[in-house]
C-alpha cells in the first residue's frame, strides 16, 4: 500500500485534533505511514520533542515523547521531488521572464530570491519543498515572513514560511 488522499486525510485530522495546521508525509516504516504535523507556519518554537503521526490499519495515533525518536530511528525519509519540481519550475519562470501576471512575478521572485546567495538568510530547502508541497495540495500559497529577531538587522535578515490563502 502506498500513500494516498485517504490515509493523508486520516493524518490532516489527527494533527488538526492536536492543534496543527496539517500533516505532513515523512515517510514508511514497515506497514506504517509515518507523518510530522505541521502548523501553517514554521516559526520557530519550543515544544519539547517532536511530534509524530503514525497511520496504522487505517487509525491515526498521534505520538509526543521519547517514542518519537524510536518511530524515527531507521525511517527511510521520502525525498521531497514534488516540492523541488514546485521550485524548479519556478526557478525556470524566472529565468525565462515567463509569468502570467505581475502578481505571479512578484510571488515566485521572492520565493527564488530567498535561495540566492546574498545578504538574506535563505529559508532551509527542505522546509521549503515540504511547504510548497503543502501549498499544493491545499491550494494554497506560500509566504516568507522575516523573523522578527532578525528584523533590526541591516541586512541578513531570516525568514519563515507562512500558508496563506490563494
Amino acid at each position: 500500500m502506498r500513500n494516498n488522499k485517504h490515509i493523508q486525510e486520516l493524518a490532516d485530522k489527527c494533527a488538526q485534533k492536536h492543534g496543527y495546521f496539517c500533516a505532513s508525509y515523512l515517510g514508511r516504516k514497515g506497514d506504517s505511514f509515518i507523518y510530522a504535523p505541521h502548523y501553517s507556519d514554521n516559526e520557530p518554537r519550543c515544544e519539547g520533542l517532536p511530534p509524530v503521526i503514525v497511520i496504522k490499519d487505517d487509525k491515526a495515533t498521534f505520538i509526543m515523547g521519547i517514542e518519537s525518536f524510536d518511530i524515527f530511528n531507521n525511517l527511510k525519509f521520502r525525498d521531497y521531488k514534488k516540492g523541488r519540481s514546485i521550485f524548479r519550475e519556478y526557478e525556470r519562470k524566472v529565468m525565462e521572464n515567463d509569468f502570467a501576471s505581475d502578481e505571479e512575478r512578484e510571488y515566485i521572485s521572492e520565493i527564488v530570491n530567498n535561495q540566492r546567495p546574498g545578504y538574506e538568510v535563505p529559508v532551509e530547502k527542505s522546509e521549503l519543498y515540504d511547504y510548497l508541497e503543502i501549498a499544493d495540495r491545499l491550494n494554497m500559497k506560500i509566504e516568507l515572513k522575516p523573523c522578527e529577531y532578525s528584523m533590526g538587522r541591516n541586512d541578513g535578515w531570516e525568514y519563515y514560511i507562512e500558508l496563506v490563502e490563494k
